[in-house]
Order: C-alpha cells, then sequence, then structure tokens
C-alpha cells in the first residue's frame, strides 16, 4: 500500500503517521522502545489531524518496535481510544513481531471495545491486502445494526 502523502513527524520521535484521504486510511509506524505516552501521544495526534477520519481504516505497525506497556497502561490507553474525539470506526490492522505485542494488541482491542474491527498480522504485506479487501465493506457499527422489534402484544402473559 503506498501513500501519496507525505509523512507527517511527530514530536515523540518513535513514531510517525500517514494519512491517505482518497483510500480512506491511516498508517502509524512505530520505532524501537514504546510505552504509554509515545502512544498516547500518537493517538491524539493523528485524531487532531485535519486530514484524519474516524470513518478511516488504520494500519498500525509495530514490526520494530518493543511494546513496553502494562495491563494497566493498556487499559488507560484503551479508554482514551474509547472517547469519541478519538475513536475510529474503521477496520484496525495491526502488525506485531512477537507473541507480547499480539498479546498486547489484543488486550488493547478488547478494551477499547473494537476487537470485531482488528485484526493482527505478523506481515505488514498481509495487514496491507486484509486492508485493501474491506475498503468497500466498512464494519457494522452496533447503532447500524438492525434490532429485531418486539411486539408488546407478545410480551404480554395472559
Amino acid at each position: 500500500m503506498s501513500f501519496p502523502t507525505t509523512d507527517i513527524s511527530t514530536t515523540i520521535g518513535v513514531g510517525r503517521y500517514r494519512i491517505d484521504p482518497v483510500r480512506r486510511v491511516w498508517l502509524e509506524e512505530y520505532l524501537g522502545k514504546i510505552g504509554l505516552d509515545e502512544m498516547k501521544s500518537m493517538v491524539a495526534t493523528v485524531s487532531d489531524d485535519p486530514a484524519w477520519s474516524p470513518e478511516f481504516s488504520g494500519l498500525v505497525d509495530f514490526s520494530q518496535a518493543e511494546l513496553s506497556l502494562s495491563s494497566n497502561d493498556v487499559l488507560r490507553l484503551a479508554l482514551m481510544m474509547r472517547q469519541e474525539e478519538h475513536r475510529s470506526r474503521g477496520w484496525l490492522a495491526f502488525v506485531v513481531r512477537d507473541s507480547a505485542a499480539y498479546g498486547v494488541v489484543r488486550m488493547l482491542g478488547y478494551w477499547s471495545r473494537s476487537a470485531d474491527r482488528v485484526k493482527i498480522f505478523q506481515n505488514r504485506e498481509e495487514a496491507e491486502y486484509w486492508l485493501e479487501q474491506r475498503a468497500e465493506r466498512p464494519p457494522i457499527r452496533f447503532d447500524e445494526a438492525q434490532v429485531v422489534s418486539r411486539e408488546p402484544s407478545l410480551l404480554k402473559v395472559s
């Protein structure tokens, strides 16, 4: 997946992101040791970018990163990601290099209430392919899902 947009550096120095509004995708790449402060800074920076939309899908590449997050850190990050101004409603693909990072991303997906839209990969090409296959099919949001209405007469006990 090539991005025609230019890299935008953040102040954290260990991560960078790009947004492609045409493809409706953003990409985050991390290098080196990553902790809670770096992750929170990136989430805030990306979601504050005027080119970003919560409807976009995301690819988060941790393949060159060492995640240094406790379970409490993951929960705090997930709570931040659930806030409306930071919440993505698109597909989320994560690339990890080891089982520890896989576990962190699974916790993050669960606690941020996005597990149904998250897939974890060991290489970037598979993650990009998965996102490309879903480009025209955004995830169904709960508020858009059809809910079966109940007839009041059926609920009465005679």
